[in-house]
C-alpha cells in the first residue's frame, strides 16, 4: 500500500476479489428447549457440498453444489422436521447466483433448473417421502410459495448468508465515520408464529495477519419495539411469571478469509432466539474447507 493513500485516507478494500473453487464440511446443530419439565432436543446435518466463485468485472457468480448430506436427532418429535430437511436438500443440488461486489445477491440464475428438478422430484419421490396426502400437500405449497419468490426467500436462509457474506465493502484505513452494516435480513421466528425479525449485521472485530482476514459480525436487531407491541406484549402478559427482559435475539457469525481472493477458510455462526431460560432456540453452523 502506498504511503500517499494512506495519508490521504484513500479507501482501500480489504479483500479483493477472485475467482476459485473450494469444498467444504457444513456442521449445522438446531436445538429446542421447551418448557422445564422438557429435555433439550436436537436435530444435527452434516453437508458435503462445492462452492465456486467467478469474478466477471463488477459481478459475482457464485455456484453451491450440494453433493452429500446426512442428519440425525435421538427426538422422535424431531424426525419430521430432519425428514423434511433432507428432503428439501435433495430435490435440487445446485443454486447459482449473481451478486455485486459488495457480496449482496442480486438473482439466482439458475430459476429454470430449480423449477425442472422440483417438478421431477414431485412426480417421482414425494409419495414415498410424504405417504399421507395432508402431508403432501402441505409440503407442495410451502415449497412451491417459496419457488415463486426464491431471491427473496435465500436472503432468509443463513446457510446461505454464511456461504455468501455481504462484507466485501470493508475498507482500509478504519475511522469513526465507518459503521459497518449488512443486510438488512429477516428470520422468522421458531417459537412464535407469525413473527419475523428484521436485522443487520454489524462488524464489531476485524484483525489482519498477513494474507488472512478475520472478522467478527453481530446482529443488530432493528424491529424490536414491533415485536413487543404485535407479538411478545401478549405472549408475556398470558405468562406473568416472565417479562420482556427476558427476551433475546442474538446472531454472531465469525470468519476467517484469504485476502487475495475473499475465499472462507472458516466460520462459525451461532443464532439464539430465547423468550425465556425454558422457551429458547439456537443454531450453530460450522463451516471448515475439505481437502480434496
Amino acid at each position: 500500500m502506498s504511503l500517499s493513500k494512506f495519508l490521504f485516507s484513500e479507501n482501500i478494500p480489504l479483500l479483493q476479489l477472485g475467482s476459485f473453487t473450494q469444498p467444504y464440511i457444513l456442521n449445522v446443530e438446531n436445538t429446542f428447549l421447551m418448557g422445564k419439565a422438557n429435555p433439550a432436543v436436537s436435530l444435527k446435518t452434516v453437508s458435503s457440498l462445492i462452492l465456486k466463485q467467478e469474478k466477471e468485472g463488477d459481478l459475482l457468480y457464485n455456484t453451491i453444489e450440494l453433493t452429500h448430506i446426512t442428519g440425525d436427532t435421538e427426538d422422535n418429535t424431531m424426525k419430521p422436521f430432519l425428514l423434511q430437511s433432507l428432503a428439501l436438500s435433495e430435490i435440487s443440488g445446485r443454486l447459482h447466483i449473481k451478486r455485486n461486489r459488495d457480496g449482496k445477491i442480486l438473482s439466482v440464475e439458475n430459476k429454470e433448473d430449480l423449477q425442472k428438478d422440483w417438478e421431477e422430484w414431485k412426480q417421482n419421490r414425494l409419495p414415498a417421502v410424504f405417504p399421507e396426502e395432508k402431508d403432501r400437500n402441505t409440503f407442495i405449497s410451502g415449497y412451491e410459495n417459496g419457488l415463486k419468490d426464491f431471491d427473496a426467500a435465500i436472503k432468509k436462509n443463513l446457510q446461505y448468508i454464511l456461504l455468501l457474506p455481504e462484507i466485501y465493502s470493508l475498507i482500509f484505513p478504519p475511522n469513526q465515520h465507518f459503521i459497518f452494516l449488512s443486510g438488512p435480513f429477516q428470520f422468522s421466528s421458531r417459537l412464535v408464529s407469525g413473527m419475523e425479525y428484521a436485522y443487520q449485521l454489524k462488524l464489531v472485530k476485524l484483525d489482519e495477519e498477513k494474507d488472512i482476514l478475520s472478522v467478527e459480525l453481530h446482529s443488530v436487531l432493528n424491529n424490536e419495539n414491533d415485536l413487543i407491541r404485535n407479538h411478545l406484549k401478549k405472549l408475556y402478559e398470558s405468562n406473568p411469571e416472565f417479562s420482556t427482559d427476558q427476551f433475546e435475539f442474538s446472531i454472531t457469525i465469525q470468519y476467517t478469509f484469504e485476502k487475495l481472493t475473499s475465499k472462507i477458510n472458516k466460520a462459525e455462526l451461532h443464532l439464539t432466539e430465547k423468550m425465556h431460560d425454558d422457551l429458547t432456540y439456537t443454531i450453530k453452523m460450522e463451516l471448515e474447507q475439505k481437502s480434496e
